[in-house]
């Protein structure tokens, strides 16, 4: 989710090890840089993704994360019947 919101992975290095470091040590290394210009919903629930498990959106079941403020008209009982918003061509 972070990659498709801010263009890149939240860990990102070219050097496997350091990408390793850095998750290993997200409290340190984690930010949501201010030029994506996120949403106060699309940084909520980022923060509450990338956290300690015992405080992640989702532990108590998935409709925790369905009721976030970033899927807010989402309409999930008709997910299976909608058409993709993009196909790409053949």
């Amino acid at each position: 989710m972070f990659e498709m919101l801010v263009g890149y992975p939240p860990f990102f290095s070219d050097e496997p090890a350091i990408t390793c470091q850095k998750i290993m040590h997200w409290k340190k290394t984690f930010t949501i840089p201010p030029e994506a210009k996120l949403s106060p919903a699309s940084t909520d629930i980022l923060k509450k993704m990338i956290c300690d498990a015992d405080n992640r959106l989702g532990k108590n079941g998935v409709d925790e994360i369905k009721k976030h403020a970033f899927f807010e008209g989402f309409e999930w009982e008709k997910i299976r019947g909608s058409k993709a918003p993009y196909i790409p061509s053949v």
